[in-house]
């Protein structure tokens, strides 16, 4: 047996979660508050950061960034041993463990999903990633994004969006967040009130969001309606200002935002801030004001991410020390609530209590790589294709193939047939910035003869007579369009978005 497949440190409390608050201290109750960003892959220094932060601020959870399965099982272990109480991991696996970790299957992003029409593959999905995130020690996964992205240009939800309808992205967020629950893994929906219809990357800046309240109860509150009304666990903030909730404070930092979920959607469960470091709040105040606003806000977990080393770094040594500081001292001053701590404390315990407690012994990379999981990615990618406009399928044998952009996969599927004498001509697009000018002139000279198979974006189509979109360019999205070609399989997908002139 490999040698780090051992039990994870067992995650129990010594008693119950009110019996635990009742014992814990101050320093203690702070540090359960704190969401730390843990970077397996990295070496002793980060390591003995991160003993610092366990003894000087009590930090009782965990966000894993970059590493690979067993460089993360041995990490957790260790960490685990040494928290004197159990930390809460949680990741950003919005398409599976694939987005912060190596060697691991990459699933379809929210656009892909949103264009199936059978949401109970998508229920499997979030069943399969909530079995891949136990594994490796994950307890919550910070996701599924519930944002309804109805801005073509938004720079950061985009694909990781489900789509422009409310409803149907709802429908997503359900099957979502019921398969990772089932499959033993925390859900979290975000970003809350809504990051679809913005423009500029809180990471770098604040988006601005002028829609009325009632423009967001119809449109962007709809996904995360219904996730709270089926008792999803954890909801994250967005860092947006949005004058007609809060005209002083971005979103992630203001009581009313925050009394529209407890209040309003009557949310019970764990809220998550999105990163307090991204620039969106950090360029506009210190971390000790950060700290200070969202815990007046009602944030029960402050998170703190990133993957970059120096920025790890300083939230580590420098960001979250100041921000603990700054929090003990204003309860000891009676500037922020006990009883709001008490509360939020007790409600993270509760989600440490409900998780699963040990990691499965076996082969864990096989494990991650099922048979069922790799069968699953196909059949995901093969109900997502979609047909716009009319084509007949199979094609015939004298078909042209031309491919633009990089990561081509079909070529060799084809026959060397001449342009001129082809019957039927696959233009093959690869990315989206491969659809120049010069390739649109080939498509329109084409005519009737062109069949567009289109592997990015579906904000970036243009208008053809049939186009086939596979939505991203994995191999399997190329063979899954094959299939459609060939006349093994229908396109029985939707276009999730509106797209002007399709």
């Amino acid at each position: 047996m490999n040698k780090f497949l051992i039990l994870l440190f067992p995650l129990f409390l010594s008693a119950s979660p009110e019996t635990t608050l009742a014992e814990m201290t101050l320093d203690q109750k702070i540090g359960q508050l704190f969401v730390a960003p843990a970077c397996p892959s990295r070496g002793q220094d980060h390591w003995a950061d991160w003993l610092k932060v366990l003894k000087d601020c009590r930090v009782g959870n965990a966000i894993v960034k970059q590493s690979d399965p067993i460089t993360q099982v041995k990490f957790l272990n260790r960490l685990q041993a040494e928290s004197e109480i159990p930390l809460l991991i949680s990741a950003d696996a919005e398409w599976g463990l694939a987005m912060r970790m190596s060697n691991t299957i990459a699933f379809p992003r929210n656009m892909t999903l949103g264009a199936i029409k059978d949401t109970n593959l998508i229920y499997l999905l979030g069943l399969e990633i909530g079995r891949q995130a136990k594994l490796v020690g994950i307890h919550m996964n910070l996701a599924p994004v519930a944002d309804v992205n109805n801005n073509p240009l938004n720079p950061i939800i985009h694909m990781r969006s489900f789509g422009e309808d409310p409803k149907h992205v709802a429908a997503c967020v359900s099957a979502y967040s019921r398969g990772l629950k089932a499959g033993g893994t925390l859900a979290c929906a975000k970003h809350f009130p809504g990051h679809g219809d913005t423009q500029v990357d809180s990471h770098r800046d604040l988006p601005v969001i002028n829609h009325r309240l009632s423009r967001l109860e119809a449109v962007e509150f709809v996904p995360f309606k219904q996730a709270i009304d089926e008792g999803i666990d954890a909801l994250m903030t967005a860092h947006l200002y949005v004058p007609s909730i809060d005209p002083v404070l971005p979103t992630s930092l203001s009581v009313p935002c925050l009394k529209l979920a407890r209040e309003n959607l009557h949310f019970k469960g764990l809220i998550v801030s999105d990163a307090l470091n991204m620039k969106a709040v950090a360029a506009r105040y210190s971390p000790e004001e950060v700290a200070i606003l969202a815990r007046k806000a009602g944030c029960d977990l402050l998170l703190y991410g990133d993957h970059m080393g120096p920025n790890v770094d300083e939230i580590l040594q420098e960001t979250i020390p100041r921000a603990f500081k700054a929090l003990k001292s204003a309860y000891l001053a009676y500037e922020l609530d006990m009883d709001e701590l008490n509360e939020s404390v007790l409600r993270i315990l509760r989600a440490k209590e409900s998780v699963e407690k040990t990691l499965p012994i076996g082969n864990l990379m096989q494990a991650l790589h099922s048979e069922e999981a790799v069968s699953l990615k196909k059949e995901l990618f093969q109900e997502a294709v979609t047909l716009l406009g009319e084509a007949s399928f199979p094609i015939p044998e004298n078909t042209a193939y031309l491919s633009f952009g990089e990561n081509d996969v079909l070529a060799r599927e084809f026959k060397d047939v001449p342009l001129e004498s082809a019957e039927r001509v696959v233009i093959a697009i690869h990315q989206k910035e491969a659809l120049t000018s010069e390739v649109l002139s080939l498509i329109d000279s084409l005519g009737d003869r062109a069949i567009v198979c289109f592997f990015a974006t579906p904000y970036a189509l243009k208008p053809a007579r049939a186009i086939l979109v596979g939505y991203e360019n994995d191999p399997d999205a190329q063979q899954a369009v094959l299939n459609v070609l060939l006349g093994r399989n229908e396109a029985s997908g939707h276009l999730p978005v509106s797209v002007g002139g399709l």
